[in-house]
């Protein structure tokens, strides 16, 4: 390799990332290796990966593998070994040698998984001692690799990322950098309370043998979340450069169209004349397209703009095809195809619709005069009846619709639309493999038929579904901690909306992993079938409501001595206040249902998870401060010891540390603070909370109002702010020069004077959620308003 610069590399300067880009000028030759990984299934990717390896989906005309290697020998890289692992005879038969590509391949086959790393780890021979480049077989991109292999070498890096840019961050690794390109952290598949930044990693390193050395011999390892953490810890030199070119994730079968369109609207520059076929007369061409060799255009169809018909087509008169791609599919006279993708042998008769993000797989049929809805999608070999209309995938389950999980840990939507019958028993196979499954209800008939369609799944899946009556979603959360079962459920209503809130056995929502594990799972359309001897049953567990009280009495008494009378108040309604007040009765004070002044006052909400109190005097103690008195309560009668939400007040720290004790943060404090969220229930379930506050008012006979001012005087303000562009990149320039913007966890504190401002990207929307704190009104106010307007002025500017 040979590297000119402007001046000698001894006086570069590296003021940013971008400024590196500008002041070398590179001419690059290599003498490196490549290390392609190509062992993907392609699971998002079905019906279009059945039967193939991931990257040998076809895209204008070869396979997206052929794409990768043309990228490489045009940076001069000849040399490459290939790991493969699904079908990888499909690879080697299509590919050989490499030498009619002007290139020499060497296969890796694992015969289990082995990891990123691991996976490269056993290429080490051949590559050498020498640095070498690694890239996804799978993907799609152009992206500078001399540019690429430049800065590696300037920073003598034991190991170089690439990264770019994605608004919707969640499904790639977060990389954190240094305005130089040093690697601060990593966040792998964040929620959206993680995202600080818009720079993700792309899977194509540059690295060197130093680095590798790190990787066990055997086993399975990850580079993103076991190999590039490790180097960090020791101090090596790991850095992350946005690289220009494209490059794109072909993840699920919106990418895929999305890689499409970017080549024909010349976004990613792929080798479109290979392959490409004469356009007949007669036809009328809306561009830019892509037609490729032995297909048939009747005169009066209408292709494109944006559309890929591929070998082997068929296209009949008066059809229209736009935005799709055909892969030896036929479109028969008069149809409609817009936005989908047809696999081989695919067909749709004359008159018929397929919709936006449909595809059809190998040998699917739609009958004249039909109706494919936008995202359903047929398995090979399905049909849809003459005249008929297909408004759900035909696999082994079908919904099109993607759920999510938003940042609560809930499934939400509206009855009948994302949240179906046929949703909840698609869901509820998936959870029936657990074994026993609780599941409650409450709020109209509606929950109820959501609840006993997932119980139904449990059931098919061999699950043993246990109905209870639990009713609201903290009574449930206690059900699944206190049996310790593996998994429990609520379905809440609210008018046409639904709220299916899951809770595994520690009572906690489930995590982020097993989150998108059923989400990939419900867009997949899979499910779980047992044989009719094998289905499990549907059990009614009764008591929950006495249980969940009494058990919040006794654990959150502070002594066994005999607790002075307390009257108190507790707001009218059944669910969580209903439990509320059995729980306090049982703790021994005489409970008034309703709100008045002279006694304390409690109202639960958020489905239990939350409490407001009023004291003695009317004056309203908020459930921020409510947190910090329970902080309060837990130094000077427990442990020492407490634990708070990653957006919980400064002013529980504050407390703690007056007392000589610790206050450990979700996400910051990583399981150490989990495992204590367990242990605490008072620090977050509101029925919880209310006894260990009224625990402590009977042992010492002290008021509320008392209570309230032994904690800090501070005030909270809360805020949105609606974005236009992506909540990485506002939250990203906020953060900038900010030692927060390596904190690991949910979300950003950052300290302003006397005050606190915390900001978390939204979950369900874009927007950012901004907590302002301070020892006032007005300030906390004013600092709110102060990033609300930072934000905004981030996300106006280009």
């Amino acid at each position: 390799m040979t590297i000119n610069t402007a001046k000698p590399s001894a006086q570069v300067f590296f003021p940013t990332s971008k400024a590196i880009l500008r002041n070398i000028i590179v001419k690059v030759v290599f003498p490196m290796k490549a290390v392609i990984l190509a062992g993907g299934e392609g699971s998002r990717l079905r019906p279009l990966t059945l039967g193939r390896p991931k990257p040998m989906t076809p895209l204008f005309g070869k396979p997206v593998l052929g794409h990768i290697l043309d990228l490489l020998r045009r940076h001069g890289i000849r040399e490459a070994a290939v790991t493969l692992g699904y079908l990888p005879a499909a690879v080697t038969d299509f590919f050989g040698d490499g030498s009619q590509l002007g290139m020499k391949l060497t296969y890796f086959v694992e015969k289990e998984p082995l990891g990123t790393a691991g996976g490269v780890k056993k290429c080490m021979d051949y590559l050498g001692e020498e640095d070498f480049l690694v890239l996804s077989g799978d993907g799609v991109c152009d992206l500078d690799l001399g540019q690429f292999m430049a800065l590696h070498q300037s920073r003598r890096s034991a190991a170089s990322l690439a990264l770019a840019r994605r608004q919707e961050p969640l499904e790639y690794g977060l990389v954190r950098t240094d305005s130089s390109g040093r690697v601060l952290g990593f966040v792998e598949k964040p929620g959206w309370g993680e995202v600080d930044t818009e720079l993700v990693n792309t899977g194509v390193y540059l690295l060197s043998h130093r680095a590798m050395e790190l990787v066990p011999d055997d086993g399975e390892y990850d580079f993103g979340k076991e190999l590039f953490p490790r180097l960090l810890e020791r101090g090596e030199a790991l850095y992350g450069w946005e690289i220009p070119g494209y490059w794109q994730d072909m993840g699920d079968c919106g990418a895929y169209l999305d890689c499409a369109a970017d080549a024909l609207a010349g976004k990613v520059a792929l080798d479109l004349e290979e392959g490409q076929g004469p356009i007949p007369e007669g036809v009328e061409i809306r561009k830019p397209c892509w037609i490729g060799r032995r297909t048939f255009l009747a005169r009066g169809c209408t292709v494109g703009p944006y559309a890929v018909i591929g070998e082997g087509s068929t296209v009949e008169t008066g059809a229209v095809v736009e935005r799709s791609v055909l892969l030896g599919a036929s479109v028969g006279e008069g149809a409609e195809v817009t936005g989908a993708i047809l696999c081989q042998n695919a067909a749709v008769h004359s008159r018929a619709m397929v919709g936006p993000g449909a595809v059809l797989g190998e040998g699917a049929t739609v009958g004249a005069e039909a109706i494919v809805a936008p995202g359903v999608k047929l398995w090979p070999g399905r049909r849809v009846a003459e005249g008929g209309k297909a408004t759900a995938s035909q696999v082994t389950a079908g919904q099109p619709a993607s759920l999510r999980f938003s940042a609560g840990g809930a499934l939400q939507g509206t009855v009948g639309e994302e949240l179906t019958p046929e949703t909840m028993v698609a869901l509820g196979s998936l959870l029936g493999e657990k074994g026993q499954v609780a599941l409650g209800w409450a709020g109209g008939a509606a929950a109820g038929m959501l609840g006993r369609a997932l119980g139904c799944g449990v059931a098919a899946a061999g699950g043993q579904a246990l109905v209870s009556d639990a009713p609201c979603p903290s009574a449930a959360a206690w059900l699944g901690r206190y049996y310790r079962l593996p998994v429990s459920l609520f379905v809440q209503q609210d008018g046409d909306i639904a709220q299916v809130r899951l809770f595994g056995g520690d009572g906690l929502s489930i995590d982020r992993p097993w989150q998108r594990k059923l989400e990939g799972a419900l867009l997949r359309g899979e499910s779980s079938r047992v044989p009719a001897g094998r289905v499990g049953r549907l059990e009614t567990v009764a008591g929950v409501r006495s249980g969940y009280g009494e058990d919040a009495a006794r654990r959150c008494r502070l002594s066994q001595l005999p607790l002075h009378p307390i009257e108190v108040w507790v707001e009218r309604g059944e669910g969580a206040n209903a439990m509320l007040a059995s729980a306090l009765v049982a703790l021994g004070c005489k409970v008034y249902r309703g709100m008045g002044r002279g006694i304390p006052a409690f109202s639960a909400d958020w489905g239990g998870f939350r409490l407001t109190a009023w004291d003695e005097e009317g004056n309203r103690l908020s459930p921020d401060q409510l947190l910090v008195l329970l902080t309060r309560i837990e130094m000077e009668n427990g442990t020492g010891r407490a634990v708070a939400p990653a957006w919980a007040p400064t002013a529980a720290e504050t407390v703690a540390l007056s007392f000589g004790g610790s206050l450990l943060r979700l996400g910051r404090d990583g399981e150490a603070a989990r495992q204590l969220w367990r242990e605490q229930p008072w620090m977050w379930d509101a029925v919880f909370a209310a006894c260990r506050i009224c625990a402590r008012m009977g042992l010492t006979g002290q008021t509320l109002s008392h209570l309230g001012r032994s904690i800090p005087r501070f005030a909270t303000v809360r805020g949105e702010v609606s974005l236009r562009s992506g909540r990485g990149r506002v939250m990203g320039r906020i953060l900038e020069g900010s030692e927060e913007a390596s904190t690991p966890g949910e979300g950003a504190r950052l300290q302003i004077g006397d005050g606190w401002v915390y900001l978390a990207p939204m979950s369900s929307r874009s927007a950012l959620r901004i907590i302002a704190e301070a020892s006032d009104m007005e300030t906390a106010q004013e600092l709110c308003g102060i990033f609300r307007d930072r934000a905004k002025r981030i996300d106006g500017e280009k």
